[in-house]
């Protein structure tokens, strides 16, 4: 657990996280297996080409569907991303008659996550005239688990979807323990986290073993452990880079009172993006958020009011001479952040160079976020709800990193993107509100037995006059109509690309992932070493 330090010449405040995890081991760590391995690369292409064929020679649609979704779990459908929206596009265009519980939440989950409009309605079929479930399902757990899946990805206004979610989770609870391996568990690990909100790589990690105990198509399952490990071995070698670079910069020993949370915070960004075009913008972002966690930790923590202020007047100015009236501490962390602009923009060709422009700016109302949290932490202020809310939906830097996210991407990124995501939309604001929501119910008890701000949950508490727990009812079905939000947003037009919108959603997902499914993994690393292990450090033998 973290413990509150006081020091007594300068009346700071710090918490004892747990310290970095892994050291050099990612500097030093030998690649498991060489990306540049030409018998890797060809029996790969060799398998793609066979994997292709059988997408297309494939007539019936719950086999094709079933291909698809196999695919897509074993974390190589970005290897056909032009295959599978042809046939996606073909099954939306079909009338799909099923009386299968399986087959029909399996038709609606692919179309609606790849952005297709399809009605919930689909679902009526397994209701009685009530509206309930029919009871003659509930022992269908292959069926439930479909169900439960697709009913993640429900909307505003959609109470089929609500109920279907209901009912899903009880059924599933009620079997889990009946089940054998491998559905047992992917009961367990839905009922923790559906599949949508997974985080996909190690998702299809553990589907690869699953995968294997079913009655597997060798020639994807070969494809999906030669692909994992090529990825792996890019993984490693980002890790490296990003590693050294960290060690130069080399918090450590100069900034000992914020987390050192390089690591994780690749495991975080893999994510959002785990795949091997997405190399320079997972970097960047890997890069930005391990800034934005010093940043945090040194206005949350550690930074008097008047070195939080010189820093924010300091970031407004954004010159390198600003520096000159900063402490030393404050001037590493500064020049640190200037710095690695300059090399985000420099490493943008010269039609991308304009993206850091929107990086800054994002930061600079960034900070403003964390120096008004800090005056009103100074003059004992007690914000009202939605004060603290406004405030702490930029403070939970989810605005500043959508726009990081779609940095270092291609052509995909235009202008209009970044004029977008600036502008905080709808999905923007449902992002950080479940961002924050989830943050503020996890972190409660360490507020309260810290000297800090009242986080929006203590503001709603005291205006609203209820209980903790009450609070906590009400901020889960907040979060819960964020995540509706957010699924809309992969159904509404927008000037984004697709591939845009997903970023933001992995995004949070990995949030629901680390903060929930692993505990708070990301302030408390012991939570997910494993998890890095298996992902990093664990080939798989082919």
């Amino acid at each position: 657990m973290e413990d509150t330090v006081k020091s007594e010449k300068l009346g700071r405040k710090s918490y004892a996280y747990q310290p970095n995890l892994w050291g050099d081991f990612f500097i030093t760590h030998a690649v498991p297996i060489q990306n540049s391995s030409k018998w890797l690369k060809t029996r790969a292409d060799d398998l793609k080409d066979e994997v292709r064929i059988l997408i297309k020679s494939s007539a019936d649609t719950v086999e094709k569907m079933t291909l698809i979704d196999t695919i897509q779990h074993l974390g190589i459908g970005y290897l056909f991303e032009k295959e599978i929206d042809a046939v996606l596009t073909n099954l939306r265009a079909l009338t799909f008659e099923s009386n299968d519980l399986h087959e029909v939440a399996l038709y609606f989950k692919l179309l609606r996550r790849h952005g297709f409009p399809i009605s919930s309605e689909i679902f009526l079929k397994f209701q009685n005239d009530d509206g309930s479930f029919k009871t003659t399902l509930s022992r269908d757990a292959r069926g439930l688990l479909s169900l439960y899946n697709a009913a993640s990805l429900q909307i505003r206004d959609e109470d089929i979807l609500e109920k279907a979610n209901v009912f899903a989770h009880d059924g599933l609870k009620h079997l889990v323990h009946d089940l054998k391996s491998p559905l047992r568990n992917q009961v367990s690990r839905a009922l923790n986290t559906p599949l949508p909100k997974m985080m996909k790589r190690l998702e299809a990690r553990w589907y690869i073993d699953e995968y294997e105990e079913e009655t597997p198509n060798h020639v994807i399952l070969e494809l999906a452990k030669l692909d994992f490990n090529i990825v792996q071995a890019l993984h490693c070698e980002e890790l490296k880079a990003i590693s050294l670079w960290w060690k130069d910069f080399n918090p450590k020993e100069k900034l000992g009172y914020a987390r050192d949370r390089i690591i994780e915070s690749y495991f975080w960004i893999t994510g959002v993006y785990y795949e091997p075009q997405f190399s320079r913008a997972r970097i960047i972002l890997v890069k930005v958020i391990a800034l934005i966690t010093i940043l945090d930790d040194t206005y949350d923590v550690h930074a008097t009011l008047e070195e939080c202020r010189q820093l924010a007047d300091a970031v407004e100015r954004w010159d390198k001479k600003s520096a000159e009236i900063l402490d030393e501490y404050l001037t590493l962390v500064y020049l640190t952040l200037i710095n690695l602009c300059e090399e985000i923009e420099n490493e943008l060709e010269p039609s991308e160079k304009y993206r850091a422009s929107y990086l800054i700016e994002g930061l600079k109302t960034l900070i403003r976020s964390y120096i008004q949290e800090a005056e009103w932490h100074a003059q004992g202020y007690f914000p009202t709800f939605q004060e603290r809310l406004e405030v702490s939906l930029i403070s939970s830097a989810v605005p500043v990193l959508c726009c990081a996210s779609f940095v270092g991407m291609g052509d995909v990124a235009t202008k209009e993107a970044f004029l977008w995501v600036n502008q905080n939309p709808d999905m923007v604001r449902a992002a950080s509100e479940v961002a924050r929501f989830i943050d503020d119910v996890v972190g409660y008890e360490r507020e309260r037995s810290l000297d800090e701000l009242p986080s929006v949950l203590g503001c709603y508490m005291k205006e609203q006059n209820v209980t903790k727990d009450a609070a906590v009812i009400k901020f889960e079905e907040w979060t819960q109509d964020g995540w509706r939000r957010l699924n809309q947003a992969f159904l509404e037009p927008t000037p984004v690309s697709p591939v845009l919108i997903e970023r933001i959603f992995n995004f949070i997902a990995m949030i629901h992932v680390l903060y929930i499914h692993m505990r708070n993994g990301f302030s408390e690393p012991t939570n997910v070493k494993k998890y890095i292990s298996l992902l990093y450090v664990e080939p798989l033998c082919i």
